[in-house]
Order: C-alpha cells, then sequence, then structure tokens
C-alpha cells in the first residue's frame, strides 16, 4: 500500500460521465487495462445521530475531512482519492491524498448489502488496515456508476 502525493487539490467538479471520473485516475496513473470506477461515502458512525450538527463536525474531524473516495477497481490493484470537506457544505477532490492499494497487499474484500440502498465494502490489507465504506447501489442519471459497482461487487464474489 502507497499513500501517494501528486498533483494538486481540485475544487469538487461534476463528475457525472465516467469520462471525468477517469480523468482523475488517469492523474495518478491508477488506470488500467480495466478499469470499475465509482463513488462511496466513508461509513458513518453513530455520532450524527446521536449529536446532530456536533455529532457531524465531530465525524468529520475524526475522519480528517475524508467524507468519501472517488473508488477505482483496476488490473494493478484499488485506488482511493479521497474527498474531503471544507466545511459542511463544500467539498473537494484532493488528488494529492490518493491510496493506492496493490492487489499483493490486500488479504480480502468483503462485500455485504447494508440495506436496500448502499453495499458495504470493507478492504481488510495483510497489515491490518482497513478500510471501511459504503456505496449506493443505483445514482439517478449516472449510468456508469451501477454498472462499475456491479463490476467490482462480481470481481469479490
Amino acid at each position: 500500500m502507497k499513500i501517494r502525493k501528486n498533483g494538486v487539490n481540485i475544487v469538487m467538479e461534476d463528475i457525472n460521465t465516467l469520462e471525468k471520473l477517469e480523468e482523475y485516475f488517469k492523474k495518478v496513473d491508477c488506470y488500467g487495462e480495466y478499469n470499475y470506477c465509482f463513488t462511496c461515502q466513508i461509513e458513518p458512525s453513530i455520532l450524527p445521530m446521536l449529536f446532530g450538527a456536533v455529532g457531524a463536525i465531530i465525524e468529520i474531524k475524526r475522519n480528517k475531512n475524508v467524507m468519501g473516495y472517488l473508488f477505482n477497481k483496476f488490473d494493478k490493484g484499488i485506488c482511493l482519492i479521497p474527498i474531503v470537506s471544507d466545511t459542511l457544505t463544500k467539498n473537494k477532490i484532493d488528488i494529492d491524498n490518493y491510496i493506492f492499494i496493490n492487489n499483493d497487499d490486500i488479504e480480502k474484500v468483503i462485500i455485504k448489502n447494508e440495506d436496500i440502498v448502499y453495499k458495504k465494502i470493507k478492504i481488510i490489507l495483510k497489515n491490518k488496515t482497513k478500510y471501511t465504506m459504503r456505496a449506493v447501489k443505483k445514482i439517478k442519471n449516472i449510468e456508469y456508476h451501477e454498472k462499475n459497482l456491479n463490476n467490482f461487487l462480481s470481481f469479490y464474489k
């Protein structure tokens, strides 16, 4: 696993097309022969439910402002590009701090139905580092999301 520093922070752009999303992975050299690109969220804790807006702020700080990831499973591994929060309402894509997980470093990937809307994805590395996130199963008017998520899910069945 490598956490790389490359490029500059980019203000959150519209990523409603696969081509726009793939450009981020090309910029950090995490684009391969096949690519399953989609977006996902950090798995939320109970803090926001218990403490409302204060809990949400604590949650954001606890996750180092990471709200979710641009996700790509490709032939060399998995790339996670953080989506970070500047404030509660403004997000940006942080290509400076992307995470590349080599296939050889992955111990297992666990995928479960969280509910009717989300798939829970847990990536466990051989060094016991864990990445837990959730991906919405379908996003209206974003056809690539469901297709690529399903391809990713099939890869780890």
